[in-house]
């Protein structure tokens, strides 16, 4: 040890005694940050300065007109170009655009063709529309991130032009549905006398069955009652569809209440199955106290009563909501009455049989035993329960399971009767209608037709009354909620449909500027370039002085790494300084960036070092294949995962990676785990080279010395 600090001191004596070597120390010091400082300056904030990126726009588009409605979408788009800074649009004719894109003066160029808005809007006014097309040409060869910048551009103006067409149609959409929620809103009132009518037939059937009755007996001329009711045929042909489409709608009800009944009647069997399985271990206990001894009674019989009670009154507490659901189903049919009862008895002998329990409870804290008589009631009252609950599921099995299914089929049965007869009273009315058609021919109506006519009433007396029912259950309020919906504004809507959500961004760990996030990839550049710097301009060996014939392979090896690290950590540290003061990176940590940049400058140093001692030219030359590798591998510019297999395999490897990872915490914000996983894989890189020099520095150097001899005997090497 007393021998490599003997080293690394003469070292530095030696640049405080020599100027010239002071001032290249000084120098290489400082030229790792012009590296990162000059990059980071470069890239700090492309994408916002693309104001100056000129862009070719051609506009060739014609005015077309639709329903009244003159339209221009070429016009309309290169309005809102000119408002837009976030690129040089420059406005051209065809030809110059097209020249320009080839020669480079333009980077790229967007032109709308004449039948774009003719195109556009075939939608509105054509069975098959067509669609519409804007040409898109970029010159890739003048500059590779120009063609990503004007892809923006591309898609700027087909979003821009692809929301306000959508927003254009349907405006036109709610603007006709407006319209119609106008006239909706005019017949309002007759469509509610419609219903209202419908009813006021059913209610006075009677009395037309009556008055038809007397004209079939007397001929009275009916020609004016006749032409009355014919008024009123169309008004409950066509209230009697709106009520057939009520009824298909019920059905779907009904389909998914009878799905509902069948999952709760499932319910039922698996809490009678819980209620014999709680009995059963009920009893088990019971067997249990009845064969504890003198010895363990006082030690057992508390807690196998209290158990036996709970279980108790968990069957009572499941029966007694079992109960109260059947209850409400035996309303629709009086099938399940029995099981109730059955239940209510099972109920009641639990309730005596948690009484002799407290009772035997009282026994033995008094006499210290157990009553058999007691005892023995309360297992007659278990098996009697047992017995119960038995009889019970044959019960719910043969009689009541069968009842609940024809309760939910009669349901749906039900509503497929009442589907039927809806469409059975469409036939009626379209019968009576023709039949009254044909007898107002005459001035007055024959008996002969009035008899006809009652007859069809007194046949389709049931059908107008189930009718008449399902007419009262529709709310008058239903038709004006409709109404208020189509009435909205058809501007408010058709903006809200174009545009159905706002996007609401959130960054985590936020960076300002592309500078920033560049930063840590051009600082650990800039720290291998140090290193490099420094083993193409300082020897690894030690020069001769007195007493260094005594000095061995590895203490030179060490003693020399010393000033190489100590060299490297100082350029660190001026990098990482510069970042946050000269450029103004951001930076979430300051004396996590310093520390990084120190840790990460010591271990690119021992890597290049050790490469360079060991194996001295050759080592130079793996030093730069490692440089060229981890800029390509580690992740720095792109997403790893777009990077090639073979990358993706070698990223965990290098040192770059956690060097890296580093600065990004430093800048964006640290996360204690990672940072440490980057300190901890930043020192073990360093460990691993100090012991790869510390066991092949001596074998190692014959063979290389010789090497190197025969390469400078060729009289062209440094």
């Amino acid at each position: 040890m007393k021998n490599v600090l003997r080293i690394f001191k003469r070292d530095l004596k030696s640049i405080k005694k020599n100027p010239i070597t002071l001032l290249i120390v000084l120098g290489v010091c400082f030229l790792p940050s012009l590296y990162a400082w000059i990059n980071i300056a470069a890239c700090w904030n492309p994408y916002e300065n693309t104001s100056t990126v000129p862009i070719a726009v051609v506009n060739n588009d014609k005015e077309v007109s639709v329903k009244g409605k003159k339209i221009n979408v070429g016009s309309e788009v290169i309005t809102e170009l000119k408002k837009n800074n976030v690129l040089d649009w420059k406005f051209v004719n065809s030809k110059d655009a097209n020249m320009g894109v080839v020669n480079g003066t333009y980077y790229a160029m967007i032109e709308i063709p004449e039948d774009f808005s003719k195109n556009l809007t075939s939608i509105l006014d054509k069975d098959v529309p067509t669609k519409p097309t804007i040409t898109y040409k970029v010159n890739t060869k003048s500059n590779p991130v120009a063609g990503k910048i004007t892809g923006v551009a591309k898609n700027e103006i087909v979003n821009n032009i692809t929301s306000n067409f959508i927003d254009t149609v349907n405006k036109t959409v709610f603007s006709s549905l407006n319209n119609a929620g106008k006239k909706a809103d005019s017949n309002k009132d007759s469509l509610l006398k419609l219903k209202k009518g419908i009813i006021e037939l059913n209610n006075n059937m009677s009395l037309v069955n009556n008055v038809l009755e007397s004209v079939s007996n007397h001929a009275t001329n009916l020609n004016q009652f006749t032409t009355d009711l014919k008024k009123s045929m169309p008004l409950m042909s066509n209230g009697l569809k709106g009520i057939e489409q009520q009824s298909i709608n019920t059905k779907g009800l009904i389909t998914n209440i009878q799905n509902d009944l069948n999952k709760s009647f499932d319910n039922t069997q698996l809490i009678l199955n819980q209620i014999q399985s709680e009995n059963s271990r009920t009893k088990n206990l019971i067997a249990t106290l009845n064969n504890s001894t003198g010895d363990t009674i006082l030690s057992t019989s508390n807690n196998i009563i209290f158990e036996t009670s709970t279980g108790i009154d968990s069957i009572i507490g499941s029966i007694t909501s079992l109960v109260d659901y059947l209850q409400h189903i035996n309303k629709l049919d009086k099938n399940i009455s029995d099981m109730i009862v059955s239940l209510n008895k099972i109920k009641s002998s639990l309730t005596e049989e948690k009484k002799h329990l407290n009772d035997l409870q009282s026994n033995i804290s008094t006499t210290n035993g157990l009553s058999k008589n007691t005892l023995n009631s309360i297992n007659n009252y278990a098996n009697d329960v047992q017995n119960q609950i038995s009889n019970t599921m044959r019960m719910y099995t043969s009689n009541v399971k069968p009842a609940l299914n024809n309760v939910t089929n009669g349901l749906v049965n039900s509503t497929e009767s009442a589907s039927s007869i809806l469409k059975c009273s469409e036939g009626v009315f379209t019968q009576i209608d023709n039949l009254l058609n044909s007898s107002s021919t005459g001035s007055k109506l024959t008996a002969d037709t009035a008899k006809n006519l009652n007859l069809k009433l007194q046949e389709f007396k049931g059908l107008i009354g189930k009718l008449s029912t399902e007419l009262k259950k529709v709310d008058d309020t239903d038709l004006s909620k409709i109404v208020s919906i189509l009435q909205s504004k058809p501007e408010l809507v058709g903006d809200f449909v174009a545009k159905p959500f706002n996007l609401k961004e959130e960054s985590i760990y936020k960076i300002e500027n592309y500078g920033s996030g560049m930063a840590p990839i051009y600082t650990t550049l800039s720290l291998w370039v140090g290193a490099l710097i420094l083993t193409s301009l300082f020897k690894t060996d030690i020069a001769e002085f007195e007493g260094s014939e005594n000095i061995t392979l590895k203490e030179q090896y060490f003693g020399k790494m010393m000033f190489f690290t100590f060299i490297a950590m100082v350029q660190g540290f001026i990098v990482a300084l510069g970042d946050k003061v000269l450029l103004g990176v951001q930076t979430s940590n300051v004396l996590l960036l310093l520390s990084l940049a120190i840790v990460s400058s010591f271990t690119f140093s021992v890597i290049v070092y050790t490469l360079v001692s060991l194996l001295r030219n050759v080592g130079k030359a793996l030093a730069i294949i490692l440089l060229v590798i981890q800029i390509a591998g580690c992740g720095g510019s792109y997403p790893i995962q777009v990077d090639p297999l073979f990358f993706r395999i070698l990223q965990p490897l290098f040192p770059f990676t956690y060097a890296v990872n580093g600065f990004r915490e430093a800048v964006a914000g640290p996360l204690a785990s990672k940072v440490l996983v980057d300190f901890l894989a930043l020192f073990a890189f360093a460990i691993i080279f100090i012991l790869l020099g510390y066991f092949l520095k001596t074998p190692l150097h014959p063979l290389v010395d010789k090497f190197e001899t025969k390469f400078e005997e060729s009289g062209i090497s440094e």
